[in-house]
C-alpha cells in the first residue's frame, strides 16, 4: 500500500504550466485517458458536480506524470471491471499488467516530487491521492483505502490549516476554485471514514480536537444543490467527528451532552441540521419548476442524507439500541425516498457507464442504518431489498457486503422473535450493538464484534462475534 506522509514540504500551488510534452504516450495510454475523459470522470461525481474531475484533475493529468499515471490505471480498472459479471466485479481479482504498470508509475513520479522538493505543488499531490485511494477502492482492498484516506485527510487539513491564515490575511478571496474543491472531496472524505463500517479508532488518525471541523454558516436559502451539499456534509462532519474526539477523550454521556453543540440539540429550531432544512425546503420550493432530472435526483438524496443524520445527531454514542424506536417515521422516509431513486433508475435503460462506483457515498449508508439500527420488521426489510436493489457500490460501501451483515443482525436479533410485527417485540436484550466489523478483503470475510446489553442492566454488556461472508 502506498502512503503518504503527514507533513510535506510545500513551494508552490497548482496551476497550469505552458506546454510542454511530459513524455510520449503509447495507444494504451491515450485510449484509457479517452476512457477516463468520457466514462469514468463524470461516473465519479454521481448526481453532483463533477467539475474536480472533469476539469481539474484531466487539466493536471495533461502536464503531471504522476497524475496522468494514476488516472490510466484508475481507468484500466474501471474498464475491466465494466465488461466483468456483477459477481466478478465484486471481486478482488487481480488486475491486468497494464493497470499495475501504470499505478507503479504514478506512485514513483509522485515520490520522486516528493524527494526533490523543488516545483513540488501540494495540489498536484492530493490529486493524486484521491486517484490512489479510487484505485484501492475499486479493488475491494478496504484496509488500503481506508489507510490512504485516513493519511490523506491528515495530509490535506495540516497543509490548509497551514496555509489558510496566511491567504486570508493576504486576500479573503486568495482561496483558488481547486482549493476549494480539494477542502469538498477531503470533507467528504473524512465523512465517509468516520461513518464507514471498519474503521477502528486507533486507526483514526485525524479525530483530536485540532482537527474538529467548524460548523458553516447556513444561508436563509441555498443558491445552488452544490451549496447545499456542501454545507450539509460540512455540519455532519462536525457533528460527528466533536461526538466521537470527545467520546475518546473519555467523556462520560451526561458531559457529552452539555457540550455547546450537543447531539440531543440537532432536532430543536435552533440546532444546524433544524436549520439546513428550513433553508433546503426553501431553496426547492423556489427552484423546483428549474431543476433538471439529474438535480431532482440529488435533491432527494440530501433530504435523506439529511434525515439519517438528524437520527444519529439525536442519539449520543452510548445511547441504548431501543432508542432508536422513536425514530421509525424517519426510517419509514428514509426508505421511500430510496424506493423512489431506485424506481426511477429500473424505469430508464441504464447506460454501462453509470455502473461506475462513485467516489462520494449516496444511498448506500442511509439504507444500511435503516436495516441495521429500525427494528420494525417491515421497514427493515424494505431497507434491506432496497441496498441489494441500488448501486453496487459508493465510495467505500459495497451493498452485497452491507446487505449481508445487516441481513445477520436481523436473524441475531428476531432469532426468538419469528413472529414479531413491530419493533417492541424485540426485546432490549435481543438487540445488537456493532462494536467493531474487520474486514478480510482477500478472503471476502467481516469479522463482527458485537454486544447485546445483560439483565439486570448494571451488568457489563455481553461481546460476542460472528462472521459475514459476501
Amino acid at each position: 500500500m502506498h502512503s503518504l506522509p503527514k507533513e510535506l514540504p510545500t513551494v508552490q500551488t497548482f496551476s497550469k504550466p505552458g506546454p510542454r510534452p511530459i513524455e510520449s504516450h503509447t495507444g494504451d495510454e491515450i485510449r484509457a485517458f479517452d476512457f477516463f475523459r468520457t466514462k469514468v470522470a463524470t461516473s465519479l461525481a454521481g448526481l453532483f458536480d463533477s467539475t474536480f474531475w472533469t476539469r481539474h484533475i484531466l487539466q493536471a493529468a495533461r502536464h503531471e506524470p504522476s497524475v496522468r499515471h494514476a488516472v490510466v490505471a484508475l481507468s484500466s480498472l474501471s474498464e475491466t471491471k465494466l465488461q466483468t459479471t456483477p459477481s466478478l466485479a465484486n471481486s478482488s481479482a487481480p488486475l491486468g499488467t497494464f493497470a499495475i504498470r501504470q499505478h507503479t508509475k504514478a506512485i514513483s513520479e509522485l515520490s520522486r516530487k516528493i524527494q526533490e522538493s523543488s516545483n513540488l505543488s501540494m495540489e498536484v499531490v492530493l490529486m493524486t491521492c484521491t486517484i490512489f485511494i479510487c484505485f484501492e477502492m475499486f479493488q475491494n482492498h478496504h484496509e488500503s483505502a481506508l489507510g490512504q484516506m485516513s493519511s490523506g485527510i491528515c495530509v490535506f487539513f495540516n497543509w490548509h490549516s497551514k496555509h489558510r491564515r496566511e491567504a486570508e490575511l493576504a486576500s479573503p478571496r486568495k482561496h483558488s476554485e481547486l482549493t476549494i474543491q480539494l477542502r469538498r472531496i477531503f470533507g467528504r472524505m473524512m465523512l465517509q471514514t468516520i461513518l464507514f463500517i471498519d474503521t477502528k479508532p486507533h486507526e483514526w488518525q485525524f479525530i483530536t480536537p485540532a482537527f474538529i471541523p467548524a460548523m458553516p454558516w447556513i444561508p436563509s436559502v441555498f443558491r445552488s444543490i452544490e451549496e447545499a451539499r456542501d454545507c450539509l456534509n460540512n455540519c455532519m462532519c462536525s457533528l460527528y467527528h466533536r461526538e466521537l474526539t470527545f467520546a475518546l477523550q473519555g467523556l462520560q454521556d451526561h458531559e457529552v451532552h452539555r457540550l455547546p453543540i450537543g447531539p440531543v440539540s440537532q432536532l430543536s429550531s435552533g440546532g444546524p441540521l433544524h436549520q439546513w432544512m428550513l433553508s433546503f425546503n426553501s431553496f426547492v420550493t423556489d427552484q423546483k419548476a428549474r431543476l433538471s432530472t439529474n438535480e431532482q435526483k440529488a435533491t432527494i438524496l440530501l433530504e435523506m442524507q439529511q434525515i439519517t443524520a438528524s437520527v444519529l445527531a439525536s442519539v449520543s454514542i452510548f445511547s441504548r439500541e431501543t432508542i432508536f424506536d422513536s425514530f421509525e417515521h424517519s426510517f419509514s422516509q428514509i426508505t421511500t425516498l430510496a424506493s423512489r431513486l431506485i424506481s426511477n433508475q429500473d424505469e430508464i435503460p441504464q447506460d454501462p457507464q453509470s455502473l461506475c462506483p462513485t467516489f462520494d457515498m449516496g444511498i448506500l449508508p442511509p439504507l444500511y442504518f435503516v436495516a441495521s439500527r429500525c427494528r420494525h420488521p417491515s421497514i427493515r426489510r424494505r431497507a434491506l431489498h432496497l441496498l441489494r436493489k441500488g448501486p453496487s457500490q459508493e465510495g467505500i460501501w459495497h451493498s452485497m457486503m452491507l446487505s449481508n451483515i445487516a441481513e445477520r443482525i436481523i436473524n441475531i436479533e428476531e432469532m426468538d422473535c419469528a413472529n414479531a410485527r413491530s419493533s417492541v417485540d424485540i426485546s432490549a436484550t435481543a438487540r445488537v450493538s456493532v462494536l467493531n466489523a474487520t474486514i478480510h478483503s482477500a478472503e471476502r470475510i467481516v469479522a463482527l464484534h458485537y454486544c447485546r446489553q445483560q439483565v439486570p442492566e448494571l451488568e457489563k454488556p455481553l461481546v460476542l462475534h460472528t462472521s459475514v461472508e459476501y
